[in-house]
């Protein structure tokens, strides 16, 4: 899209107001259809309504076992977690807005499952990602957006979490600081599988991850432990 900024948010609207009405904009609290239902069952967890589907360790992490719709989620640590995220709810049936997210690993994300149909791809690096991010709101239930290393201030991002509670769709931040989000979700990871016992030999076939969560009725495996984590973050590994 050439031209100002202006003119490409303006072109951007036209584009999501030209989509088909079985991908307009969902409304908030959205009823989860017979796929998220699905896919959830195949996880072994059924999230509550108004959530989407996420990885299973991490959904035991989760208030009401998935992200909540119309809420805003820093995400922190190895990319993987992204990868994760995009392809449990593009597979279960949510549409998908991938914006400015360089280097995000598509391919592992389609080794796990991820409806390349209902994922949207806007190139980076933008200008201004927060802009483009909230106009795509509209038309996705994820928005995954690289802040580039900026820091939204608390103005603009309440600004932007109302317009994710009225259309209730989630917004994933990564790469910059977004004060006042509801989630702060992390990974690291703990360890592969598929190393030979030799130093230098095999080929990878998995990742070891340790998810967090870190958010108002986040749960914590070690609450009343000394020493350990707030009483808001939950540690979980997944394979």
């Amino acid at each position: 899209m050439g031209g100002n900024r202006e003119e490409k948010l303006a072109e951007l609207r036209k584009r999501l107001a030209a989509l088909p009405e079985k991908h307009r904009p969902g409304k908030a609290q959205a009823p989860q259809g017979p796929p998220l239902q699905e896919e959830s069952a195949q996880l072994g967890a059924v999230p509550a309504a108004g959530v989407l589907p996420v990885h299973e360790e991490l959904a035991a992490l989760l208030p009401g076992g998935g992200l909540p719709r119309g809420s805003i989620a820093t995400l922190e640590g190895a990319g993987s977690l992204a990868v994760s995220l995009v392809a449990t709810v593009s597979r279960a049936g949510a549409r998908v807005a991938l914006c400015g997210a360089q280097g995000f690993g598509m391919a592992a994300a389609l080794e796990q499952g991820a409806d390349p149909e209902r994922i949207a791809l806007i190139e980076g690096p933008l200008g201004d990602p927060v802009a483009v991010a909230s106009i795509l709101l509209d038309g996705a239930d994820v928005v995954l957006c690289e802040l580039g290393g900026i820091a939204v201030p608390p103005s603009r991002g309440r600004a932007i979490a109302a317009r994710a509670r009225s259309r209730g769709s989630v917004l994933l931040v990564t790469g910059g600081t977004w004060e006042g989000a509801s989630l702060h979700l992390g990974a690291r990871v703990q360890g592969y599988t598929g190393l030979g016992a030799r130093p230098g030999r095999g080929r990878i076939r998995g990742i070891d991850l340790v998810f967090s969560a870190r958010g108002r009725g986040c749960r914590n495996p070690y609450r009343g432990a000394a020493g350990t984590a707030p009483s808001d973050t939950g540690l979980a590994v997944a394979r």
